[in-house]
C-alpha cells in the first residue's frame, strides 16, 4: 500500500474551539499498511530518466528523486529539478528525495563526528523537506565504516526526532548484507538498530558481482537475494522492507579484466548486435546473459536485467511478504518491465477514471473511488473536510485489535471498517483506531501521560473521567468532544455518536516535546490545543 496512508484525525482545539485539521501526516504503524509499495528513483542528470518518469509515473506510489548530496562540511548539495518535481506533484506520488553522500570512510566520520555536527545536518535536512513539502527523506549514505555504525545510529535517530513528530517520513538505502557478521562494506548498518528508527528500508539487493569483480556473474542471483531478505526479516518488520531491484546490466572484458561496463537494458540490447553474440537465460540466478567478442578480440561476459528476471524478483518479493519494491533506476528498464509491475497492482494503485453516478463516486484528486454503504457513511459524516480523500480502494485487512479480517479502506485521515455482524445498525462502518496506533508507533504508550490513572481523581467542574481507559477529560478537549460525534440520528450529538468519532482517552494532557502544544490522544484522534 502507498505511503499516502490514513492518519489519525489530529485537531487544533482553539479557546474559542475553532477547530482546523492539521497537514501533518505520521507514518503508519507496520501492520497497518499492506504489502507491494511501488518506488523506483530518478536521476537528473540522465534525460532517459525523465522520459520513463513521464512515462510510467502511473504505476508508482513513491519517487525518490536523486537530487541532493552532503558534502565535507556538512552542507546540502541542491540539484533539484522544478520540471521533474511538477511531474512527480501532478501525478499525486508521494516525493521522497534521496540524499547521498559526496564523502564516505574517515571522510565521512569527520562530516558526522560530534553530536552538534549530526545535529545540524539532521536539522537541515528536516528544513528541506518541510521547505519543498516533501512526503519525507531518503537517506543513501554508503561507505560508512563499521566503527561509525553508532554515529550513522544517532544520526538517524536525531532526523526522525526532527521528521516523524510533523509527520514526515525516515526512510534509508542499505547494502544488503545476510547476517550480523562483521563486513566492511555492510558492518556499519545495524539492521535491527536502524529497523526500529525508519518508516522502510530500501535494501539494496544488488552487486553480488560488482564492476570490480574479478569473476563475472549475476548482478543479483535469486538465491542470494533470497537470503538477504530472510536475514532482514529476522532483524526489521516484514511490512518496513522494500527489495531493491537493479535495472543495469555489467560488460566484463575478459582479457583486460575490471572494471566492468555499466549500462542499461538498452545498452543490452545493442551487445546483442555484436556479431557472433549468444545469450541465453541463468535459471538458479534468474538472470539473462551474453557473451560476444569485441572488435579488440576481447572476449565478454555479461550480466544484466530484463522483464523476465524482474518478474523473478516480484515474485520473490511477494512470497516473502515485504513491504514492496524499490528500482535503481529509472531510465535503465526493459520497456517490458512495466506489464510486469502492472500485474502486482494494489489497493493503493490508482484506478482509470469513470464518471460518477450517485451510487459510485470517482476522486481523480488520488485516482480513487467510493461507493455504496462507505460513501453513504463519508457523506454523513463530513465528508472531505473530516476524513479527506480516499487513498486507495476498498479490500480486505486484518484488524489490529481483533485479528479478524475487514473490509476497509483507507483516507487521507481515517481508516473505514465494515463490521457485517452489526450490519443494519450505525455501528456496521467503524473507524479504525489510529490514535492508538499512532501512540504505540511513536512508542508512547509506556510513557507516564498514557499511565492510567490509579483511582478517579476528585469531581472537577468542566472534566469527565473515563473508567474504560483511567482517563479524563477536562476544558476545551471535553467541549469539543461532547460537541462532535459520528451522525446516528440522536436529537443533539450524544455521548455513544462522540465515542463513535474519536473514541476513549488513551492518555492525560501532555505538552508535546516537539510541538510545544498540550496533547491529549484518543483511540481515534489526537486533540492539540493552540
Amino acid at each position: 500500500m502507498t505511503t499516502r496512508r490514513a492518519r489519525p484525525l489530529v485537531l487544533t482545539i482553539l479557546a474559542a474551539l475553532l477547530v482546523s485539521l492539521l497537514p501533518a501526516l505520521r507514518p503508519a504503524p507496520a501492520a497497518a499498511r499492506t504489502a507491494n509499495l511501488r518506488w523506483a528513483y530518478y536521476v537528473p542528470y540522465d534525460a532517459t530518466s525523465l522520459t520513463s518518469l513521464e512515462a510510467n509515473i502511473g504505476q508508482l506510489d513513491v519517487v525518490s528523486p536523486d537530487f541532493y548530496q552532503l558534502k565535507s562540511d556538512g552542507t546540502i548539495k541542491d540539484s533539484s529539478q522544478p520540471g521533474a518535481l511538477a511531474v512527480m506533484r501532478e501525478a499525486g506520488v508521494m516525493i521522497i528525495p534521496m540524499i547521498s553522500s559526496q564523502v564516505s570512510g574517515n571522510d565521512f566520520h569527520n562530516t558526522m563526528a560530534t553530536t552538534a555536527q549530526r545535529q545540524a545536518i539532521a536539522q537541515e535536512i528536516a528544513n528541506l523537506v518541510t521547505s519543498n513539502g516533501y512526503a519525507g527523506i531518503n537517506i543513501d549514505f554508503e561507505g560508512v565504516n563499521p566503527s561509525d555504525g553508532p554515529i550513522l545510529d544517532d544520526f538517524m535517530q536525531r532526523l526522525a526526532a526532527l521528521l516523524h513528530p510533523i509527520g514526515k517520513l525516515v526512510t534509508q538505502a542499505l547494502p544488503a548484507r545476510t547476517s550480523d557478521a562483521p563486513s566492511n562494506w555492510a558492518g556499519a548498518y545495524d539492521y535491527a538498530t536502524l529497523g526500529t528508527i525508519d518508516d522502510y528500508v530500501d535494501i539494496m539487493t544488488y552487486d553480488f558481482h560488482w564492476q570490480g569483480d574479478p569473476t563475472p556473474g549475476p548482478i543479483a542471483p535469486l538465491p542470494w537475494v533470497k537470503s538477504v531478505i530472510d536475514y532482514a526479516k529476522t532483524q526489521i518488520p516484514a511490512p518496513d522492507i522494500l527489495v531493491g531491484m537493479p535495472l543495469y546490466g555489467y560488460d566484463w572484458d575478459l582479457k583486460a579484466g575490471p572494471p566492468a561496463a555499466a549500462f542499461g537494458y538498452a545498452g543490452a540490447t545493442s551487445l546483442l548486435t555484436q556479431p557472433g553474440a549468444t545469450s541465453g537465460y541463468d535459471t538458479t540466478s534468474q538472470a539473462p546473459w551474453i557473451q560476444y567478442t569485441d572488435s579488440s578480440g576481447h572476449p565478454h561476459a555479461v550480466w544484466y536485467s530484463n522483464a523476465q528476471s524482474l518478474n523473478a524478483e516480484l515474485g520473490l518479493m511477494q512470497s516473502e511478504d515485504v513491504g514492496g519494491f524499490a528500482l535503481w533506476r529509472l531510465g535503465l528498464e526493459d520497456p517490458k518491465d512495466w506489464a510486469e509491475i502492472a500485474s502486482i497492482a494494489t489497493p493503493a494503485t490508482r484506478i482509470p477514471p469513470f464518471t460518477s453516478t450517485p451510487d459510485h463516486t470517482y476522486f481523480a484528486v488520488t485516482g480513487h473511488s467510493l461507493s455504496y454503504g462507505f460513501q453513504t457513511f463519508w457523506q454523513q459524516n463530513g465528508g472531505l473536510s473530516v476524513f479527506g480523500y480516499p487513498q486507495t480502494e476498498e479490500f480486505s485487512e486484518a484488524s489490529l485489535d481483533t485479528g479478524q479480517t475487514y473490509t476497509v479502506q483507507y483516507f487521507e485521515r481515517q481508516r473505514f471498517e465494515y463490521h457485517p455482524d452489526f450490519a443494519g445498525t450505525p455501528y456496521a462502518v467503524e473507524l479504525g483506531r489510529l490514535g492508538a496506533e499512532e501512540a504505540a508507533a511513536q512508542h508512547l504508550l509506556s510513557t507516564p501521560p498514557f499511565r492510567a490513572l490509579a483511582s478517579p481523581p476528585p469531581s472537577t467542574p468542566g472534566c469527565q473521567f473515563f473508567p474504560t481507559t483511567g482517563h479524563q477529560v477536562c476544558g476545551a478537549f471535553l467541549a469539543y468532544w461532547q460537541s462532535h460525534g459520528l451522525q446516528f440520528g440522536d436529537p443533539t450529538i450524544t455521548y455513544r455518536e462522540s465515542l463513535a468519532l474519536f473514541g476513549y482517552p488513551l492518555s492525560e494532557p501532555f505538552t508535546d516535546p516537539t510541538t510545544g502544544y498540550v496533547t491529549q490522544y484518543f483511540e481515534r484522534a489526537v486533540f492539540e490545543y493552540h
